[in-house]
């Protein structure tokens, strides 16, 4: 085969760049910024201290040709900290979980958390509803909904959210909103037997799940993170060499303006400063309304709406007081902080850094200040009264997170399918398709349908 483009240049269009060269004469990524990556990056603050943007912590595929891309066996142990197991944990009801990212139900008042268990148990029915409210409420129970999930919603999606606006399966994460730790160890084991059960009740810990991985012969999640200063940045600087060694052709600042098509088969884009390229393939990792308007095709009318990350970055004159984990989730409504980056556990040094995530409207990011988040990691018992910030930066990313409305849903859908029906050669990669979050699945669906492509092409 010919010519593939690839537009988008994060971590999956970078990897699918890579892979397609294997298999097209000529590969071009294109990338409308002037840094690869996406949201992998690195910022600084004013002394030059490096945080990552957003939590990212790379892990193993299981597929041997994606994982060679990704880390390169024969340099991991001098370029790579192995952080298996992955350590988390999460603070609720004023406490420190260091076992699990599950919300401990039991932590509850008693009277409210005997209510929840008895509707709990009592719900074995797989729910047939689209709606989040619904589909928790009937698998937790009304009572673990409310004083859990409903909380956590809030938290990642505002306050001023109606849930039963959200829908269930959108491709997006609700992270800990759907599944509880309860009950004693030996009762979850018992309980994680039945399907139901299992897929609503987290275990005590993670160690328990890698036990029960080695029981059924299969190999536990391997996590690593590339040694460097510029922290996550630096597996992404490794692609784009890797890409370029190979023979891709990186094209910066740049976007697809035109696509030309014949009998459902693209042969032609054009970028915007006016340079056509033919085209066998297009594996398209970028927001796919831009491939509709390129394309000529209907855009759908309807208004999303888009979450503001505010990562605030630290770094202190002393360790955190929690001093187990690589990151930590606070489902705790004391504090707006989601999620937080320990970076002297995952990078093994002794400068201790931590980024902190708040997820706000763009009016809200206003508001949420560097000196509001440390009095919050005090309070969370994170960070000790006598630390001193010896550096800090506030950064301000909007339109991140999208919120996982009905409409959101629909309109995933309704644009992978128009893209796909419309064309036989055109990949619509996984998370913009909808029908996946996380990057690892991204990863392994691109590896999936790239080789089903070049199979029948």
């Amino acid at each position: 085969m010919n010519t593939c483009v690839v537009v988008g240049g994060g971590i999956s269009g970078l990897t699918a760049a890579i892979l397609l060269k294997k298999r097209f004469n000529s590969v071009y990524l294109i990338e409308q910024s002037e840094n690869l990556g996406g949201l992998l990056a690195c910022v600084r603050d004013n002394l030059g201290n490096s945080y990552d943007q957003g939590t990212h912590i790379p892990e193993k595929t299981g597929i041997a040709e994606i994982d060679e891309i990704l880390f390169d066996d024969n340099d991991l142990v001098e370029s790579w900290y192995a952080l298996s197991p992955l350590k988390t944990g999460n603070y609720f009801a004023g406490e420190w979980d260091n076992t699990t990212q599950t919300i401990d139900a039991s932590k509850l008042p008693r009277h409210i958390y005997q209510q929840g268990i008895g509707e709990f148990m009592t719900l074995v029915d797989s729910p047939d509803t689209t709606n989040i409210e619904r589909y928790i409420s009937t698998t937790l129970g009304p009572t673990f909904y409310q004083h859990l999930s409903k909380p956590i919603i809030h938290k990642l999606y505002g306050k001023e959210i109606d849930c039963n606006e959200l829908a269930v399966r959108t491709g997006i994460n609700y992270f800990g909103a759907s599944r509880i730790k309860a009950f004693d160890k030996d009762t979850t084991k018992t309980l994680k037997q039945l399907p139901f059960f299992d897929h609503k009740l987290g275990f005590h810990s993670a160690a328990e799940y890698d036990e029960l991985l080695e029981s059924l012969g299969q190999d536990t999640t391997q996590y690593y993170y590339p040694k460097g200063e510029l922290g996550a940045q630096t597996w992404v600087n490794n692609l784009a060499k890797k890409a370029s060694q190979c023979g891709v052709k990186l094209v910066m600042s740049s976007h697809v303006v035109d696509i030309k098509s014949e009998n459902k088969k693209i042969t032609q884009v054009t970028l915007n400063d006016g340079s056509k390229l033919a085209c066998d393939l297009i594996y398209w990792s970028a927001p796919p309304i831009f491939a509709l308007k390129a394309a000529n095709l209907e855009v759908p009318n309807v208004s999303l709406s888009f979450r503001t990350a505010n990562l605030l970055h630290y770094t202190f004159n002393e360790k955190p007081l929690n001093d187990n984990a690589h990151y930590v989730w606070n489902w705790d409504p004391i504090s707006p902080i989601f999620r937080i980056t320990l970076y002297h556990n995952i990078r093994q040094n002794s400068c201790y850094q931590l980024t902190a995530e708040v997820l706000s409207s763009k009016e809200e990011s206003e508001h949420i200040t560097l000196e509001k988040g440390l009095a919050d990691l005090k309070t969370l018992g994170l960070i000790s009264d006598s630390a001193r910030v010896l550096s800090s930066l506030k950064q301000t990313v909007h339109n991140t997170f999208p919120i996982p409305t009905h409409a959101f849903a629909n309109v995933t859908q309704a644009q992978f399918e128009q893209l796909t029906n419309s064309f036989d050669n055109f990949i619509l990669s996984g998370r913009f398709s909808g029908r996946c979050w996380l990057q690892n699945d991204v990863l392994k669906l691109a590896y999936q349908e790239i080789n089903q492509f070049c199979a029948y092409a």
